[in-house]
């Protein structure tokens, strides 16, 4: 017996989490290696706090005994908000409560049992449970260094904030009217107002806890975007219930346009179930990150040759 020179599995495992310290450790407190049940409640709690009931064997409850989380979020408070589960070994991810092998392979059949186990608890308790590889962990391109498992966090903290705010009520005094005023109106223009506020609050809740749609609100402006579209691909080489696929451009009216083509894996997890939102966000980042990498190698090219000609 001996102390291990380090408390992460691989050097893969300890620079993932440090790239999650990175761009979260200011907001949120950052857990390796919790054991599964410091973050879930006793067997007991585990079947009564489900939207529908979760039905462990004494054998299954045993396991969940002596597994613990890779990456666990919390808030300032210690509450746990996002669970990661880092698959560095077999590169896997989910979607929803089944677990697959990014190669197509079954791979072990102990890991695929206890990792959906894992999921079926977290997911069924209405908790955001993430499996992922290495390269959900990649940044998405040379010149970025965000990644999809910090939009992944991000999706969920900004539906967190935008169920906050919806449960708490809408407020006419958010959109100009008072309360009197919001009562005069008809049945279809109330409707309207709240829906616009609604439209708000996610749009709000994007930009300040999405670091991805927050960088794409910053280059849209800086480059001066005046379009966008998103088109859905149908891709033969990957099946359609398990990959989103789309492609993304961009238009600006002083650095021409551009494109790209993002694939996830389809998540379907619990505040992030609709994963085609972040592709699009990956995919408008892509896209607007050309328009800038262009425009600075036009302008360096035009600083190169106003050299040129004042040595001539």
């Amino acid at each position: 017996m001996g102390v291990r020179k380090t408390v992460f599995g691989s050097s893969m495992e300890k620079k993932c989490f440090r790239k999650l310290t990175a761009t979260w450790g200011k907001d949120y407190n950052i857990y390796h290696n919790l054991p599964f049940l410091l973050v879930f409640n006793g067997k007991s709690d585990l079947l009564s706090e489900t939207l529908e009931p979760i039905t462990l064997a004494e054998e299954e409850y045993e396991l969940l005994k002596k597994t613990s989380i890779d990456f666990t979020i919390c808030d300032k408070n210690d509450t746990p908000l996002v669970c990661v589960e880092f698959d560095g070994m077999q590169d896997g991810f989910n979607v929803g409560t089944k677990y697959y092998r990014r190669d197509g392979t079954s791979g072990k059949n102990g890991r695929r049992v206890m990792t959906e186990l894992k999921l079926r608890v977290a997911h069924g308790s209405r908790f955001p449970y993430f499996v992922i590889g290495s390269e959900e962990f990649r940044g998405l391109s040379d010149t970025i260094r965000l990644n999809i498992a910090d939009g992944l966090i991000g999706e969920v903290m900004s539906q967190r904030a935008t169920d906050q705010q919806v449960k708490a009520g809408f407020d006419p005094s958010r959109c100009g009217y008072s309360a009197e005023e919001f009562e005069a109106f008809s049945p279809s223009q109330q409707s309207a107002v709240v829906g616009d506020w609604f439209d708000t609050v996610e749009i709000e809740s994007d930009f300040k806890h999405n670091p991805i749609a927050r960088e794409v609100a910053r280059l849209a402006v800086e480059l001066h975007e005046t379009g966008n579209s998103t088109r859905f691909i149908n891709c033969e080489l990957h099946d359609p219930d398990k990959w989103v696929w789309v492609e993304c451009g961009v238009t600006s009216r002083s650095n021409g346009s551009a494109t790209a083509k993002v694939c996830l894996p389809d998540f379907k997890t619990p505040y992030c179930y609709f994963p085609i939102h972040l592709a699009i966000e990956i995919g408008h980042l892509l896209a607007l990150e050309q328009l800038r990498l262009r425009r600075r190698k036009e302008r360096k090219s035009s600083r190169a040759n106003k050299m040129t000609r004042r040595g001539n």
